[in-house]
């Protein structure tokens, strides 16, 4: 008897662990034929390379531990109660889109409305791990997966975790969407069970075309990968939204670099930056942008308006969950910079909408 119940516990402990094994193995995706991207400026012939090189210096690294137990405990640096939001389901959002709308969903996860177009970016709606229960949310998004509204694009920045989620591609995969990715996250969505014919893949100064909606693909000082056989695999980029006569600069994951002044000058003004503002640490100083640098890249790229992107949701970077927002408020109020800071599931129109402080 005992020997049967030995056996029918490693059993279990097999069952379970192949299940988890495929789980993390189909989170983490696949691999583009490297060899399509031979004499592309960016790619040295095994990985794409930033414009700027990543700096990473372990010895500078503060607010606390760097290693994966940050990812498996909940933050110290997570908020104490659930943060305010406005829940949405389908019926929240108007058929047909508005002209010009924004909807956060956290983090780096927003809805854009476009001249009857609506534009999904970097949907992550749980975790930013492929292993269950690790780099936890601080608490749910404002909308379930299955809640999603019609759609007409899914755009992505880059194949990182919190921008890419394996789960929300695969119910996306049969709705009559078109995805935008850089270079090599193709192989992801195919792997994935997104049709090859539903996806449109950009490299820098790509563009994608449809009526009066155009996406440009530009720089950006990143990068990318989600396993160790992987990194720089595929490209990360920025992004420039032209529709009618509004313009919209999405910063995706970057650093501070020229390339920012580079892409105001070609593509600016613009009507709206959606820039990253969390993420950033002395330990690697351009891998994302400091509060400063995210006033400079609004200034660079001749915005109008700014609206921060990528906190509140995930301790990325070893600071409290809302020192990010703190500190860009301070700075844009401080340099005469129109910020824009709806609540999650908030969704207002830029440069019209009254928002609040409400991390206050």
């Amino acid at each position: 008897m005992k020997k049967k119940k030995l056996a029918v516990i490693i059993a279990l402990i097999l069952l379970i662990g192949g299940g988890l094994a495929y789980h993390i193995l189909q989170n983490m995706g696949d691999l583009p034929d490297l060899s399509q991207y031979n004499g592309l400026e960016y790619f040295d012939g095994e990985q794409f390379v930033s414009p700027a090189k990543i700096e990473y210096f372990p010895d500078r690294v503060t607010g606390g531990e760097t290693g994966f137990k940050r990812f498996v405990f909940r933050s110290p640096n997570a908020p104490e109660q659930e943060l305010p939001k406005v829940k949405l389901d389908r019926a929240s959002f108007s058929q047909p889109p508005d002209d010009f709308a924004f909807n956060w969903l956290g983090h780096s996860s927003a809805i854009v409305e476009l001249d009857g177009r609506r534009l999904i970016f970097d949907p992550v709606l749980g975790n930013a791990s492929p292993i269950p229960g690790t780099a936890r949310r601080f608490d749910a998004a404002p909308i379930k997966r299955e809640d999603l509204p019609d759609l007409d694009y899914v755009i992505i920045t880059h194949d990182h975790y919190d921008h890419l989620e394996y789960a929300t591609m695969r119910h996306l995969r049969n709705r009559n969407i078109k995805f935008i990715v850089p270079l090599g996250v193709e192989a992801h969505l195919i792997k994935w069970g997104v049709a090859p014919e539903k996806i449109k893949v950009l490299g820098w100064g790509d563009a994608f075309s449809d009526g009066d909606i155009k996406i440009t693909a530009e720089k950006a000082v990143h990068y990318s990968g989600r396993g160790n056989d992987n990194k720089n695999k595929s490209l990360w980029v920025s992004y420039v939204i032209s529709g009618l006569d509004k313009k919209i600069f999405w910063s995706g994951d970057t650093g501070y670099s020229p390339h920012l002044k580079e892409i105001g000058e070609k593509y600016g003004p613009f009507d709206l930056a959606t820039v990253e503002i969390d993420g950033w640490n002395n330990g690697w100083p351009n891998i994302h942008l400091f509060p400063r640098e995210v006033i400079q890249t609004t200034k660079d790229v001749k915005a109008q308006i700014l609206i921060p992107l990528h906190w509140g949701v995930f301790d990325l970077a070893l600071h409290p969950w809302d020192e990010s927002i703190i500190e860009t408020v301070r700075l844009a109020d401080e340099e005469g910079v129109e910020i824009m800071t709806p609540m999650m599931g908030e969704k207002i129109i830029p440069g019209q909408s009254q928002t609040s402080r409400w991390w206050q």
